[in-house]
Parts: structure tokens; sequence; C-alpha cells
């Protein structure tokens, strides 16, 4: 699901979620000194007062867009912790769904999180409040999953906290700063091995 290629349609959105997505294309495309409220508003199909009116500025208008970092938003519509099976299964199918978005999406991922190391004025807290957003979605799928009796009852935000790292450590190890060319069935034995180990343990039976 690229982000790139899921444009709204001008006829069928408000001037905001068009200046948003124009935003989002432009920043990830020439970062946040080369692109300008111009280039987005004609984008977008609006007048740069429109643009002004609505956001403000254009760092106010670049932490909105990081803010609601469209990528996390396309894994938080995709996961579905409610399939059936043993809670290993539903781990590794929504992991996958996560990581094949952020692959797909790992160039945009990168410029704009150097975007905001290159400006951390622009940061002001973002980073750990969609980190925290994430987490608390996280934490409810693993409610779901304890009121279930397929995971044992423990903290759910520890429990999110625990399986995003592992989920985030391997997607910037392998697809960031490594090649990316992990070999899927190679990958999907590593998802099952980790998921075992978060629902039973490493200890000794």
């Amino acid at each position: 699901m690229p982000v790139t290629n899921a444009s709204p349609k001008k006829n069928r959105t408000g001037s905001k979620e068009r200046i948003l997505a124009a935003a989002f294309e432009q920043f990830a495309e020439k970062g946040f000194d080369g692109a300008t409220t111009r280039c987005i508003a004609e984008r977008a199909g609006v007048n740069e007062v429109t643009l002004f009116r609505t956001f403000g500025s254009k760092k106010a208008l670049f932490r909105q867009v990081a803010d609601g970092m469209l990528i996390l938003k396309n894994i938080e519509e995709d996961v579905d912790f409610r399939v059936e099976g043993p809670a290993e299964d539903v781990l590794v199918h929504n992991a996958s769904l996560a990581l094949e978005i952020l692959k797909e999406n790992r160039h945009l991922f990168m410029i704009l999180v150097g975007e905001l190391w290159k400006h951390p004025e622009l940061e002001d807290g973002m980073a750990s409040k969609v980190l925290d957003q994430a987490v608390h979605f996280l934490a409810g799928q693993m409610r779901y999953l304890m009121d279930e009796k397929r995971l044992r009852r423990v903290d759910p935000y520890l429990a999110a906290r625990l399986w995003m790292g592992v989920v985030q450590s391997h997607f910037l190890m392998h697809h960031l700063i490594g090649q990316g060319n992990t070999d899927p069935d190679a990958e999907d034995r590593m998802l099952r091995e980790w998921a075992d180990i978060f629902v039973n343990g490493a200890g000794l039976r």
C-alpha cells in the first residue's frame, strides 16, 4: 500500500486533506528546506492563502504531516488482531503486514525522519507522541488477545512495547541500515521464531 500512490482525488477530498497529501509528497521529495508552500498549494489545487489560513506556516504544516505519519496510519488500518488462530499466527500475520508497508515506504520514512533530525525545532516531542499512539493502539490489540485467552494476562503496554521493539529493530537492521533483501521465507521463519519466544518464552519447559 504505497503512500505515494494514494493521493486523494480532488473532487472527493477537502482542501485540508489535499494539502496534507501534497505536502507529504513534497517534503518526501525535496525535504523541508526544498519544498515550497507555493508548490504544495499548486499540487493540492488550492492557493497559498488557503494553505496559510489552514495551517499557519510551513513549519506547522510539516509538523502535522509528520505527526500524522500516513505510513503508520496505514499500518493501523491494515492490521487485524481479530483473525482466527493462535496468538503466534496473529502476531506473525500482522507483523508481516506492517513490515510490507514499512518496506514499500522506507525511503519516504527515512527522508521524513532525516528532516526531523536536521531540524530538531520541528520535532518538539513529536516522536514520543507518535510512539505513544502506536503503543496505545498495539496495547489494545494485545488486550484483546488476552481477553480471548490467547495470551496470558500481563501488562498490555509492556507487551506492546516488547513486540513492537522486535519488529522495529528487524526493520531498522535489515531494511533501513541493511540491504533490504531478506529472503521472504527466511523473514517469515524469523518472525515465527520470535513470536514463539514472545508467547511461550525462551526457558526450558
